[in-house]
């Protein structure tokens, strides 16, 4: 196919940025528009159905179209609040030109284009062909998962430093954790699926590329592989917390009930005290005499101090504290 021609008239200005190494052109976009996708179905022939997927696609696929292979890719990427979300990268590779569309936070996209761009000698690597400069987008975006894991075993380290004490709970950063691994597993895992298809992309290289198409899907796999341990790991952790906040919970309603066991006999001689009825040292028996005025408090208050005491001795007995 042959390249369409470059003309700043065909092109919004601030979109498409476009490099050539030898035969090979390079067109990417960031955020397109329904109007970007027309012009690269006038120019190249795309498909309405694949244009309409740079846009909205969700669904991960590679397709071979026979001079040209399309693919839709999501990666996982962070935010400053560290929560995990899809980044959409779609890329049409022939013969003689590779097009990327992709949102503008695509950080590792962006910095490897501009890094063709202003070193000769590095374009002339990348670019020997669609399939291996492919390759190259396809690692550096399998490399921010990495990164991610990282951030990720991180707070891993920082749960695990401190979810063993009895006295501090984890369940927030735990929650926030499991968080970030759900979303990277539900992103990765149709990205393990499919990008073996890549393959498919070797028709437009001399050089076997079999090695290199090989080590990203190691790659995604080990990422893979590296979450489910991390959700195990996790899974430990929180059970860890929950049984820690339970026993931090018994010992508090323990105390409390004690305590409230302990002032029942109290309670219950107040309350037989209050009524108006006759009793040793109540106003119509007239108050006890043998120790001065405080005769008939200090008689009621050993009957409180009695029972209680009856009672602790036998919790420890019991060996409940």
């Amino acid at each position: 196919m042959a390249i369409p021609p470059s003309g700043k008239s065909s092109q919004p200005s601030g979109r498409f940025q476009s490099i050539a190494s030898g035969s090979l052109k390079w067109t990417d976009i960031a955020d397109p528009t329904v109007d970007d996708t027309a012009l690269l179905g006038r120019d190249y022939g795309f498909h309405t159905l694949d244009l309409q997927d740079c846009l909205s696609g969700r669904v991960t696929k590679v397709e071979d179209h026979g001079d040209h292979v399309f693919l839709l890719l999501h990666f996982p990427e962070e935010d400053g609040q560290g929560i995990v979300t899809s980044n959409r990268l779609s890329m049409f590779l022939g013969k003689d030109y590779i097009v990327t569309l992709h949102s503008g936070s695509l950080a590792p996209l962006l910095q490897l284009f501009a890094s063709c761009r202003d070193d000769a000698e590095k374009r002339a690597w990348l670019m020997k062909s669609s399939a291996f400069a492919a390759y190259r987008i396809i690692d550096a975006l399998v490399g921010g998962i990495f990164t991610i894991l990282d951030d990720v075993q991180g707070k891993l380290d920082d749960i695990e430093s401190v979810v063993f004490d009895e006295t501090k709970s984890q369940a927030v950063p735990i929650n926030h954790a499991r968080h970030q691994l759900a979303a990277l597993g539900r992103i990765l895992f149709p990205l393990r699926l499919y990008l073996p298809d890549l393959a498919k992309a070797q028709k437009f290289s001399t050089e076997d590329l079999a090695i290199f198409f090989s080590d990203l899907n190691h790659k995604v796999a080990l990422s893979s592989g590296i979450i489910d341990e991390m959700k195990e790991l996790l899974e430990i952790y929180k059970d860890t917390d929950f049984v820690t906040s339970s026993n931090r919970t018994n010992n508090v309603l323990s105390v409390l009930t004690i305590l409230f066991t302990l002032t029942i006999p109290a309670t219950l001689l107040s309350s037989i005290y209050g009524m108006n009825i006759p009793l040793p040292g109540g106003l119509t028996t007239g108050p006890l005499e043998f120790a001065g005025p405080y005769s008939s408090f200090l008689v009621i208050f050993v009957l409180m101090l009695i029972p209680a005491l009856v009672m602790v001795w036998y919790f420890r007995r019991a060996g409940w504290f």
